[in-house]
């Protein structure tokens, strides 16, 4: 059984991260789909299918590199999302003894002393921001 299961998934792309995202996404709509029932479930079931069919059509595919391609932008977006959750962690554990402020130009957070009154910043970008601390 493993020797055939092994022969059928050879050269293909197996089930990736973003796969599982969709089989779970799926089965969690399914379950959804039955709960609520009536016609927000009838609009669920559709989507719910879907998603688990576009994660084994994605696990069962022979195009290696398209699929590396689309689960590594999946990789990124929630690397992302990971990066800026942990900045707004150390930003709200450091607020009594710093105040942050988001440059307009570059986007960037600039990191002041607290109780300094007013003052300059200057961005890496070269704006300078005049803010009470």
């Amino acid at each position: 059984m493993k020797e055939k299961l092994r022969q059928i998934f050879a050269g293909r792309q197996g089930m990736d991260e973003l796969s599982k995202l969709l089989f779970w996404l799926g089965i969690a709509l399914f379950t959804l789909a039955l709960v609520c029932g009536g016609a927000l479930g009838s609009l669920l079931l559709p989507l719910a299918l879907m998603a688990v069919v576009l994660a084994f059509v994605r696990a069962f595919s022979r195009n290696l590199p398209l699929r590396e391609a689309e689960n590594l932008l999946l990789l990124r977006w929630i690397d992302k999302k990971k990066h800026a959750w942990a900045a707004f962690r150390d930003r709200f554990a450091n607020r009594r003894e710093y105040r942050y402020f988001k440059c307009p130009s570059c986007g960037r957070w600039l990191r002041v002393p607290r109780r300094k009154g007013k003052i300059h910043i200057n961005c890496r970008c070269g704006y300078t921001l005049y803010r009470r601390t």
